[in-house]
């Protein structure tokens, strides 16, 4: 009787933790979804521009280059600077905070798109001589891109972080995805416009404006360094220049390769009407499954549901790669049926705008199935090594996503044309 009694509470405790386990996939694939389907639609305008522009892009292939490393560190800056500005209203920081944080935020967002700049004038030209523009053009396109971003993005995240707060909202869940949102539909405009506005520049000029803004931040990033050793102000600027600068700068290095893979493959992209439009939305698809798989996941190691295994065997986690297919069946179909229509648009036949779709479809699910399971060893590594992987793997991810993702991409358009 007591060994049955024994059998039948433990049948009753996996019963009890199935229905847990059941809804709190459920809770995860309606949030996910939803999540996924807002950072689109800010791709979607982002790709709308890009098939609009195509010409410009043509006659000069290095701004396709550009484009996966300035949308990842705009992505990077902005999300962070969300991020940060949530924990301080929390704390009730804020307002006494904010000039340190926009010290710091003007800071990195110069220095990084210099890098993002020079980095993709160097490797255009190592990789394909006749892509590159004079690398004065390029940096400069880069640098003043993120200054009119920063004019429109600065004072909209600032404001939806204080006014969510303000009405009882909690910024950690709107800011980030709404500042992505916004960041991803201005990108491609400012990277054309300010193309055009340095082609229309002599290069004296634009020597000139780089060298001054670059010397903007250096010259805040020393006065925030001073200040921090000789009065103890601007603590927090300086932790955030030393503690993220680096971190954006490894992650766009890694964003880079996307970028040589989209110049290498430029002719077939631009050939294959429908295909340009669906490169943002494709690369941001991958990042925002990797990096809402790998959060769950950390929280799971932290709480002791998950157990650390080389093969994974826990139904959570299971459940998990599931939902991470669906979310792709889901996100990756509605972009493809969007890649039709653009080709439709385009002049493209129907057939080939069923390539389209089935091009996007399959490589969505070659990346799905890789960051997927990049992402759960990469958790499990940190954990194990005593490395939060909250710290360490998002921008980590979305980089590798990029270039798992125009990789994928270019594989099956190649199949298709073939």
């Amino acid at each position: 009787m007591r060994r049955r009694a024994l059998r039948l509470r433990r049948l009753r405790r996996i019963r009890e933790w199935r229905v847990d386990i059941s809804e709190e996939v459920k809770k995860d694939f309606k949030e996910g979804a939803f999540s996924l389907i807002l950072c689109n639609l800010g791709d979607y305008v982002s790709g709308f521009f890009l098939q609009v522009f195509s010409p410009i892009i043509q006659s000069a292939p290095i701004l396709i280059a550009l484009l996966p490393a300035a949308s990842d560190a705009r992505g990077d800056v902005y999300s962070s600077y969300g991020s940060r500005l949530g924990t301080l209203l929390h704390l009730g920081l804020a307002k006494k905070m904010i000039r340190e944080e926009l010290t710091a935020l003007v800071t990195i967002l110069i220095s990084i798109n210099f890098w993002v700049g020079a980095l993709t004038a160097t490797v255009a030209w190592v990789v394909s001589a006749e892509a590159g523009i004079e690398p004065t053009t390029t940096i400069f396109t880069a640098m003043a891109s993120a200054v009119f971003s920063a004019a429109f993005m600065i004072p909209a995240t600032t404001w939806l972080a204080f006014t969510a707060f303000k009405r009882g909202l909690d910024p950690d869940n709107l800011v980030a995805p709404i500042a992505t949102l916004f960041g991803d539909m201005i990108t491609v405009p400012t990277i054309i416009a300010s193309y055009g506005i340095a082609t229309k520049l002599p290069p004296h000029l634009r020597v000139v404006m780089i060298t001054t803004l670059l010397s903007l931040a250096v010259i805040m990033t020393a006065s925030v360094a001073t200040k921090y050793k000789r009065k103890g102000m601007y603590v927090r600027a300086w932790r955030i220049i030393k503690q993220n600068l680096p971190v954006i700068i490894l992650s766009t290095s890694f964003s880079m390769a996307a970028g040589v893979i989209l110049l290498v493959n430029i002719e077939a992209i631009i050939r294959g009407l429908g295909v340009l439009a669906v490169i943002p939305a494709f690369l941001e698809d991958g990042g925002a499954i990797a990096c809402r798989f790998s959060a769950r996941l950390s929280t799971s190691l932290h709480l002791g549901k998950v157990r650390v295994e080389a093969v994974p065997r826990d139904r959570w986690v299971i459940s998990q790669f599931i939902v991470n297919v669906i979310h792709a069946v889901m996100i990756f179909g509605a972009l493809g049926v969007f890649g039709y229509a653009i080709a439709l648009w385009g002049g493209a036949t129907p057939a080939w705008g069923f390539k389209v779709f089935t091009t996007v479809l399959l490589a969505g699910f070659m990346l799905t199935a890789i960051i997927s399971v990049l992402t759960y060893y990469a958790a499990i590594a940190s954990f194990k090594v005593g490395i939060d992987p909250d710290n360490v793997l998002a921008p980590i991810l979305t980089s590798l996503a990029d270039i798992i993702g125009t990789s994928s991409l270019a594989a099956v358009l190649l199949l298709m044309i073939h």
